[in-house]
């Protein structure tokens, strides 16, 4: 009897997780559909391919001996996937971009700019602290602070954020202490929570601060830079997002401890899509041209103090 090529999805998210509804929670289908399709894949081949145990599903030896081929169909279907933009000709279609929130806020800003330049790219955008997998198609391209060890990933560097100390203009009104080092004792500050201390400039900031805690802590960039932008304390904030933000007025230079480099990640079998390398071509560009103000120079260096 023929079998759905499909159900190896089913197969391999069960044998992975061992669990029927996380399965489905990943495929984003319900749990009797897994079920059902389960065991239409044991009975086209006629094959039992999971112990059903208390604990959870234990692959059989039928099921151990199916996993390497279902695993090698994987790759190849994700290969097919990634490669299917690069049989296109023109520069169209959709490119997913997976970025956390700081980077997604600068891409966002500046989105006319890159729609002017792509009319007929649609972007998606994927906002996450964990980095999507290239390699399953999660997205086209990725944008991360490091460049982690994967095969088949080609990577270009796109510039550096520099940060510095910002507040808003209530709040540094009512805190003249804000302009000098007694900050640091004097006045209230916005952070991250102590999971999420590897942000840029958050231990730095700590630091600083000594037995004393962030008055509002958060795990998102952008709750960061609303908290600030509201007057609930001083916060440490890239130099793109503080210094355009009229609300905001910076009380310090460039923090010269701080700077967070960023690469573009792209899978070497999507670079070869026309929409894909149009987009790649077009963030590189907009970094080497706004290099000055992601660095916090310019006219937009205004400290007061």
């Amino acid at each position: 009897m023929d079998f759905d090529w499909n159900d190896l999805r089913i197969f391999l998210a069960v044998a992975r997780k061992g669990n029927l509804s996380v399965a489905a929670k990943d495929l984003s289908i319900s749990q009797p559909t897994v079920g059902r399709r389960l065991q239409k894949l044991e009975q086209s081949l006629s094959a039992r391919l999971f112990e059903r145990l208390p604990n959870g599903f234990v692959p059989t030896a039928a099921g151990v001996e199916l996993l390497p081929l279902a695993e090698e169909m994987e790759q190849t279907a994700n290969a097919v996937s990634r490669r299917q933009a690069s049989f296109a000709d023109q520069v169209s279609g959709t490119v997913r971009i997976s970025a956390y929130e700081i980077m997604a806020q600068y891409l966002i800003s500046r989105l006319p700019l890159l729609r002017q330049q792509l009319p007929e790219v649609e972007l998606e955008f994927s906002v996450a602290h964990t980095a999507a997998n290239l390699s399953r198609r999660e997205a086209d391209l990725l944008v991360r602070e490091c460049m982690p060890d994967s095969p088949g990933l080609i990577t270009r560097k796109l510039g550096s954020f520099a940060y510095a100390i910002y507040g808003s203009h209530t709040y540094l009104q009512s805190h003249p202490e804000a302009f000098g080092d007694e900050r640091y004792l004097m006045c209230d500050w916005i952070g991250t929570d102590d999971d999420h201390i590897y942000f840029a400039g958050q231990r730095w900031l700590r630091d600083r601060l000594g037995q004393r805690l962030p008055v509002v802590r958060s795990n998102n960039g952008v709750v960061l830079h609303e908290s600030v932008r509201t007057g609930s304390g001083l916060g440490v904030l890239p130099c793109f997002a503080g210094d355009t933000d009229p609300a905001l007025q910076r009380v310090t230079p460039p923090i010269e401890d701080i700077n967070s480099t960023f690469y573009l990640l792209v899978h070497d079998d999507l670079r070869r899509s026309p929409a894909v390398r149009a987009v790649m071509d077009s963030l590189v560009e907009l970094f080497r041209n706004e290099s000055a103000i992601l660095l916090g120079h310019g006219k937009f260096d205004r400290v007061i103090g």
